[in-house]
Parts: structure tokens; sequence; C-alpha cells
């Protein structure tokens, strides 16, 4: 996904976001990256800044619009 690259996103909250974008739940995404809970949220509260964005759902038409650009 090289258009994400330019917004700062590290690799890992690339990875979280898409995984959100696949409607996974924190305690999902902490299984399946192992690492904890509180780091997912830690990382999904980063990238929300970084997208400017409030919520998961937001955060989702931004990456989709990403797509489609």
């Amino acid at each position: 996904v090289p258009k994400l690259q330019s917004t700062n996103l590290t690799k890992k909250e690339q990875v979280i976001l898409s995984l959100i974008s696949e409607g996974y739940s924190n305690t999902r995404i902490a299984d399946s990256q192992f690492v904890t809970v509180h780091t997912v949220k830690r990382h999904v509260y980063n990238i929300f800044k970084k997208i400017n964005v409030n919520n998961r759902v937001q955060a989702v038409q931004w990456l989709n619009s990403m797509h489609h650009n």
C-alpha cells in the first residue's frame, strides 16, 4: 500500500489500520499481533492523531479514500 507511506504511519500502525478495516476488535488485533490490548489502544490512538480522525469508522473511510485516490 504505497500511498500510506506518505502518512507517517509506522509499519505496525499500517497493519493495525488494515485490521481495523477488516473489522477486528482491539482484543483480536492484540492476539494476532502478539501484543497487549493496551498496546493496540496506544497504536489506535496514534493512528487517529496522525490521520486526524476521531473513531474507527472515520479511520476506515480515510483508508478507503487513500486506496481510491
